[in-house]
């Protein structure tokens, strides 16, 4: 199943380069207005609020995109009049993703802080216990956007299914937030358009719709436990993709 999903998020990307490059700008765009303005006044409430606008916007940014990139990871593809559409559905959503993400940052930095002060043997203790408490925070609210973009729902529902998702494989989420990073790591090397941040809220949707299927399977059946037959679950996005030489990866209409 991880095979594929690289596979998938990597084809469904290569299908859509426009879009990604065009979210990422726009997404450059916000970053930059977020730390121009702070830079150019000295003042700490100026740069708290150039934080916060970070947050937010960002924030607001990947629910967009989340809604966007949900039609690519169905195995179509994201035409610019679909935009507002995106925003539409995407900027409450944004906004709650934005109010948890400012609220768990300003909560990291009082806490380790101030147990990194400590010093003690406890303050060490609940040092490594924060981190890693973050840590299943950070890898739980990835999923949050995507599935609310491919299932609507209240903003409780997003946040006990995405806490399912990752409860349910917290390993493949390690992989996914991993794999999210290098998008963004590598994206220097094309003037950061590409694959960028765009290519990691992609690849949460495609996350997002390939782990559901095991859920559904799970509720349909009754059982959480034998073999996940993932050949079976996954022969339609199989087949939807299928297979491509790099003739056709560059060359596309010789298909």
């Amino acid at each position: 199943m991880i095979t594929f999903f690289f596979k998938k998020s990597f084809y469904d990307g290569w299908d859509n380069l426009l879009a990604l490059s065009g979210f990422n700008a726009a997404f450059l765009a916000l970053a930059a207005l977020g730390i121009w303005l702070p830079a150019t006044i000295d003042n700490s409430l100026v740069r708290s609020a150039g934080l916060l606008f970070l947050l937010m916007a960002g924030s607001l940014w990947c629910s967009v995109a989340a809604h966007a990139m949900t039609a690519v990871a169905g195995s179509g593809t994201f035409r610019a009049g679909e935009l507002r559409a995106a925003f539409s559905a995407g900027w409450v959503p944004g906004l709650q993703f934005g109010a948890m993400v400012s609220i768990a940052a300003l909560l990291a930095l009082v806490v380790f802080p101030f147990y990194s002060s400590i010093g003690s043997f406890f303050g060490l203790f609940a040092t490594s216990l924060a981190f890693w408490l973050f840590l299943c925070l950070v890898l739980t609210l990835q999923y949050f956007l995507p599935w609310r973009a491919a299932n609507g729902g209240t903003f409780s529902m997003a946040l006990r299914s995405s806490f399912v998702l990752f409860v349910d494989a917290p390993l493949f989420s390690l992989i996914l937030a991993i794999d999210g990073l290098f998008c963004i790591a590598i994206s220097p090397l094309v003037a950061f358009l590409l694959p960028g941040p765009a290519a990691a809220v992609l690849a949460g949707c495609e996350a997002v719709r390939l782990r559901s299927y095991k859920l559904d399977w799970m509720t349909k059946t009754g059982s959480a436990k034998g073999r996940v037959p993932w050949a079976e679950l996954l022969a339609t996005d199989v087949e939807a993709l299928g297979e491509r030489t790099l003739k056709q990866l560059f060359f596309p209409w010789t298909h």
